[in-house]
């Protein structure tokens, strides 16, 4: 086996030869008991088998334990257990892949090993795309053929599985160029292997994640050596392209500005960055990336905005490899980097002083360049496990649960990050966020009907109402949910539909918070509301817009009712309203404003930043529509990213109830009738992800002159339900939300 070391001039990985070690596996065990949260079995004396009792939305768990349990003709109560599959790769080399213990890679497999939609880009010397443990694991640019046209537009021709930035070619592959090493062949592919190798399919190894989507980018030549301008073009790339994740396994000692502002788009844009801490080439003991920085790891934002996660490498007894380098600052978690065993590349006609290329699996390797791609597989697996985070959420489950190794390395003491990767704790912990609260639907009349607003089960029973304004006051209320307080539950927001401009902050069983007004007391038509941390500080803001009968007014207001900023989303002139939601469509952390003109507008969708600078807009309808257009922002395919996050927009009063779903460029994805197609009443809109399964579902409220229907909906416009959220006789139209409560 090769066991060639290479020292780039200014970017530098290492991949060492380790033969023969020992390896102490220390992994943590520890029991997770699974049943199904809201149901139990309770068996009676007079019967043979236990009834399945399922548990109403809201009540305590044990509270109805106990309470059957004290009935004198039941003999029993207990959870309704979970049994998962027991399961071990079939892989051939397996058990050469000590590691998994280690990181806790089967308890992770118990709730997740797969996340088919996840993009991990690899800027590296090429992966091997016809690896026969990596080919069915590639990802394929679905806007492009191999014909010599760019047929996406992006600049690229025939770029169906990456980009080869080194030879501008589109094979993304290793070449055997002149002046070629083994490491430089081999190195993309040995960490694609480590992150994303086809898992259980009988051949070689698994990854960390045994099915992601890998996007090959070679900005490093055969011989291991890359140039800033052709890393600064593949992170552009992987931008434009969909990367959910950027892995950088290689290091330099050159701060380039370039590079600096090429990761900070990336960061912009939502995307995760890993990248290796470095190695020491010597015999020292690593660099302290604190007085010696090295790069991309050290690219972090100028205000302690964390760029990049910085990887260091551990041994298999828990320390820190020799040769890591290691820091405060630039270094946020280890995972093991000695003794990997991973893919190599068959070419057996290629050798180097007589070693031939003739094996499709080699090791042992070692260097921080291994661990990354550990981390990188682990993240993957998060995001698939619960598509809800964003990328703080991400952060935190991988490096809040990650095991700590200060005994171990009491010399290193915070210069590991947080930790040693355990992929099963962060996994365990990922689930349980996404399980951590359930979610009611809440209404209110839309119009000058003085009904109560209503909290429902997902299956229509009526939990809760009050009035959210007085049966004098005769005015309906549009509405919106948000947890204003931080204290993990939401807050309901009300604005009245007419009437004085009267915004009210309730707690879930209706005590009143906080009022106050959101536009002049001369103003009567009402207001619009939505909410969102608009400026990535942690803080919800509210989003107000004026109703019927004013301008197209949006003013912004934090949780106490001062305000912060305004602005005009259309003509000042025009005198229909404007309606509003909030999402983060760009994955920077800090939502946007999405605003449809009011009543009798056009179809003019408009997106601004929360300081009100237009950064996009488009028709939802067509040009001479004039019922003004009702918007959304729902969370489709669980990465928050501005090609995930989807748009979605219905007809206001006079409108067909249809309901279309666009990128943030405006491209029409979906469309759907949300009530008959006769029904002229328009259709108001909601989402959230009302079955836990990291995904929005849409909720939609049948408009003036319409029975009071609830609909819920896939984003994909399948019906999953629906109900009558006041009596069927009336007409005054609904306004629906979406209230998620603790479990």
């Amino acid at each position: 086996m090769f066991k060639i070391i290479k020292i780039a001039s200014f970017f530098i990985f290492a991949i060492f030869g380790v033969l023969g070690l020992l390896f102490v596996n220390q992994s943590i065990a520890y029991a997770q008991v699974d049943y199904v949260e809201d149901e139990i079995l309770v068996k009676y004396y007079n019967e043979s088998r236990p009834s399945l009792i399922k548990i109403k939305k809201g009540l305590d768990r044990e509270s109805v334990i106990q309470e059957f349990s004290q009935k004198k003709d039941v003999e029993y109560v207990e959870p309704n257990y979970i049994y998962k599959q027991s399961i071990i790769p079939s892989d051939t080399f397996y058990d050469q892949q000590w590691y998994f213990k280690k990181i806790n890679a089967l308890k992770a497999w118990d709730i997740k090993r797969e996340s088919p939609d996840v993009v991990i880009a690899i800027l590296d010397t090429g992966v091997k795309i016809d690896h026969p443990d990596l080919s069915s694991n590639i990802w394929r640019n679905v806007g492009e053929a191999i014909n010599r046209i760019d047929d996406d537009k992006n600049g690229y021709v025939d770029d169906i599985n990456g980009w080869d930035f080194v030879n501008s070619v589109s094979d993304p592959g290793p070449k055997f160029s002149d002046g070629f090493t083994a490491p430089g062949i081999m190195h993309g592919t040995i960490v694609a292997g480590i992150a994303a190798a086809t898992g259980n399919n009988a051949e070689g190894i698994t990854g960390v994640t045994w099915r992601a989507q890998i996007m090959s980018l070679k900005v490093l030549d055969d011989n291991g050596e890359g140039r800033t301008d052709r890393v600064v073009e593949a992170l552009d790339y992987a931008i434009k392209n969909g990367a959910d994740i950027v892995n950088l396994s290689f290091v330099g000692f050159g701060k380039s500005k370039s590079l600096e502002a090429a990761i900070e788009r990336v960061h912009d844009a939502g995307i995760i960055i890993l990248a290796a801490a470095g190695n020491e080439q010597g015999q020292g003991d690593g660099h302290f990336l604190d007085e010696t920085p090295m790069y991309p790891v050290c690219h972090d934002g100028p205000r302690g905005e964390n760029w990049v996660i910085g990887v260091a490498a551990t041994d298999a007894l828990d320390q820190k490899a020799t040769f890591s380098s290691y820091g405060f600052r630039c270094v946020d978690i280890s995972a093991p980097g000695v003794s990997i065993f991973s893919l190599s590349i068959y070419n057996p006609n290629e050798h180097i002083e007589g070693d031939y290329f003739d094996k499709k699996y080699q090791g042992y390797w070692a260097g921080t360049s291994m661990a990354v791609p550990m981390v990188s597989g682990a993240v993957a697996l998060i995001k698939a496990t619960n598509p809800a985070l964003d990328r703080q959420g991400v952060y935190d489950v991988l490096l809040k649960h990650s095991d700590n190794i200060s005994l171990l390395n009491q010399q290193y003491l915070g210069r590991l990050g947080g930790g040693r990767l355990n992929v099963g704790s962060s996994l365990y912990y990922s689930k349980a966020l996404l399980l951590s609260k359930y979610a009611k639907i809440i209404t209110t009349p839309q119009k000058n009907i003085p009904i109560a607003l209503r909290e429902f089960s997902l299956d229509g029973t009526l939990d809760d109402e009050f009035l959210a304004f007085s049966k004098e006051s005769l005015t309906g209320a549009s509405l919106t949910s948000c947890d204003l307080d931080g204290d993990g539950d939401g807050e309901i927001i009300v604005g009245a539909a007419s009437g004085i401009p009267s915004v009210k902050i309730f707690k879930q069983d209706g005590e009143l918070l906080k009022e106050f007004l959101a536009f002049d007391t001369n103003f009567l038509g009402g207001v619009q509301v939505a909410c969102g941390d608009l400026n990535s500080d942690g803080f919800v803001e509210m989003v107000v817009g004026a109703g019927d009968g004013g301008g197209p007014h949006v003013r912004i207001f934090d949780a106490d009712g001062q305000i912060r900023g305004h602005f005009f989303a259309y003509d000042p002139l025009f005198r229909g309203g404007v309606n509003v939601a909030v999402g983060d469509m760009t994955g920077d952390g800090a939502a946007e404003i999405i605003t449809g003109a009011g009543i009798n507008g056009g179809p003019h969708v408009r997106l601004f930043n929360g300081q009100g600078e237009l950064l996009n807009h488009f028709f939802a309808f067509d040009k001479d529509f004039r019922h003004g257009v009702k918007v959304s922002v729902i969370n489709t395919q669980g990465a928050v990213r501005n090609n995930r996050l989807r748009i979605v927009a219905s007809q206001g009063f006079g409108g067909d109830p249809l309901v279309k779903m666009f990128n943030i460029n405006g491209v029409l994805l979906k469309s759907f009738y949300a009530y008959s197609e006769d029904f002229k009443g328009g259709v108001s809109l909601a989402k959230g992800d009302i079955n836990n399964d990291g995904f929005d579902e849409i909720i939609t409220g049948a408009g003036f002159g319409g029975t009071p229907h609830v609909r819920i909906f896939e984003s994909n416009g399948n019906y999953l339900g629906s109900f009558y959220a006041y009596d069927k006789d009336f007409n005054g139209g609904i306004n629906v939300g979406v209230l998620f409560v603790n479990n």
